[in-house]
């Protein structure tokens, strides 16, 4: 199983071409490849797969999927699916609690034909990626040994400057300027995870995208004496 995008270790997208190895090495060897979409379904209205144009045998969804409420789903290629067939006697059994949860999956129906549908997917992710951008270019022209990462309604903070590409990467961002990043943003009305990510979502608008770039501004001036020792 892969993660198209590492989520909590700070919004860390895998190379198209990285995934594509993927995909012919599974072909190759008969393995079956997972996408654990648990997050990165909301990036396209066929997540990161459709993004990257790269099919898996299989995908993991849950999280905004069951429109705010437990829920836990997969599927695949018919010929693996097959086997989940309470019908046969040598097929796969699957309990589980999140299971035939009728209101969970009729609150995850309205949520995305309704809601979140494919036209506002494309939207607040085209935003996403045009704020990244702009918090980019904010840290850059400061000189600061900061960067944003993710994709499209997914973003995540690092105080480093340096290229990332793993977990292992992230983990030697200053945590201390980051602990600090977390707080000058929340004393400004501005509340994200403590780890450095931010989920995008629809209610949020061009007013809260300036709101945020001008904290980081004065983030970015009030603080570039300690980046000095942090790099």
């Amino acid at each position: 199983m892969i993660e198209p995008m590492l989520g909590g270790s700070g919004c860390i997208p895998a190379t198209r071409e990285f995934l594509a190895d993927l995909r012919a090495l599974a072909s190759e060897t008969g393995a079956v490849l997972i996408f654990d979409e648990v997050m990165t379904s909301r990036l396209a209205p066929g997540g990161l797969q459709e993004v990257h144009g790269i099919r898996p045998d299989m995908t993991t969804l849950g999280k905004y999927v069951g429109g705010g409420m437990s829920f836990g789903a997969f599927g695949g290629k018919t010929e693996i699916m097959e086997w989940f067939d309470p019908r046969r006697a040598d097929g796969f059994q699957h309990a589980g609690t999140f299971n035939n949860n009728v209101l969970t999956m009729n609150a995850g129906y309205v949520g995305l034909t309704e809601i979140y549908t494919p036209e506002c997917a494309r939207a607040l992710n085209q935003f996403g990626d045009g704020l990244r951008e702009r918090l980019n270019a904010t840290v850059c022209r400061r000189g600061l040994a900061m960067q944003f990462t993710g994709i499209g309604s997914m973003i995540g903070v690092h105080m480093t400057d340096r290229p990332l590409r793993s977990a292992a990467d992230a983990a030697k961002g200053h945590a201390g300027l980051l602990d600090l990043f977390y707080f000058d943003l929340v004393e400004r009305g501005i509340w994200f995870a403590k780890r450095g990510m931010m989920a995008l979502s629809i209610a949020l608008d061009e007013a809260d995208a300036d709101k945020l770039l001008a904290a980081v501004e004065d983030f970015a001036e009030t603080r570039a004496p300690l980046f000095e020792g942090g790099r």
